[in-house]
């Protein structure tokens, strides 16, 4: 699976634009890549000559399968990525697991909530309000409710009595959620929990609730030394709101303009080279597709 990803990007990394009147408008690679992959027996791939450009041999291949959309490559200075990295791989405790490795993970279908009848009035309507937002500030990231559980994918239930149903058993006691996520990283599943038994401030409620759906939006960790206000932020505050960091984050890891599904490894490897490679030429054109199933 890493090798497709980086054989993709490596490949879309050289696709040169027809602006260039040298190059055509065809699949290159660099040669000392060409090499690699093509003693690699999972990548069919067959050159159609060779050419220089800008000191480089560039060898140009056989045509790829390029069913889906091709966007182009979104830059972000190290300070973003860094914050990033820290949401989406939990990039400061990485040492503490060294064997387990964490994957970059996203809804790609339209997220469908259901509220149970347990869900109060006036949290239920602050959640309809926040996902409203999300649905229009976010690209990508569709939120809708629904009226019935058949239709949904994502189910929200709180726990107000201790004879109400506790679906969800390995949500935590009082609060939390639990997503399901397919072999490519792609979340198609969720359940949200309240426990008012034991969070009795109604603001308190709000906050807990929102944070937990927005955690559920990419199975995402605390960040630390984070604006307090942030949702993302380990700081505990029930004045929590969404900042404008917390916007960018979730706009980022909702945008086409990188690889999806990626463990920390490959993701770095992945803007190092586009990096690189736009300091030797930023003429060249850098995309990433995407598969539309």
């Amino acid at each position: 699976m890493k090798l497709l990803l980086s054989f993709f990007f490596f490949v879309f990394s050289f696709l040169l634009s027809a602006q260039h009147s040298t190059i055509s408008k065809n699949s290159f690679l660099r040669y000392d890549d060409y090499k690699r992959l093509k003693e690699k027996k999972e990548v069919n791939i067959d050159s159609l000559g060779f050419r220089i450009f800008n000191n480089d041999t560039l060898v140009e291949i056989t045509p790829l399968d390029r069913k889906g959309v091709s966007v182009p490559y979104e830059y972000k200075d190290s300070i973003f990525l860094n914050e990033y990295k820290k949401l989406v791989y939990n990039r400061n405790n990485q040492k503490l697991i060294p064997t387990r490795k964490v994957y970059m993970r996203h809804w790609k279908t339209e997220i469908k909530v259901y509220f149970d009848s347990t869900v109060t009035y006036t949290n239920k309507r602050e959640l309809i309000k926040f996902f409203k937002y999300l649905d229009e500030e976010i690209d990508s990231l569709k939120i809708s409710v629904v009226n019935a559980k058949s239709k949904s994918n994502y189910f929200i239930y709180f726990m107000n009595k201790p004879t109400d149903i506790n679906w969800e058993e390995r949500i935590k006691p009082t609060n939390g959620y639990y997503i399901y996520w397919d072999g490519k990283q792609r979340i198609y599943n969720g359940t949200l929990k309240l426990d008012t038994q034991k969070i009795f401030n109604q603001k308190q409620q709000i906050t807990t609730l929102k944070k937990d759906f927005l955690f559920s939006l990419g199975n995402f960790y605390s960040i630390q030394n984070s604006d307090c206000k942030s949702y993302f932020s380990t700081c505990f505050s029930v004045d929590k709101e969404l900042t404008e960091k917390d916007i960018e984050l979730l706009k980022y890891h909702y945008s086409y303009g990188i690889c999806k599904g990626t463990d920390l490894e490959t993701f770095e490897e992945n803007h190092r080279s586009a990096q690189e490679r736009m300091k030797t030429d930023p003429k060249v054109k850098m995309e990433f597709l995407h598969p539309t199933e």
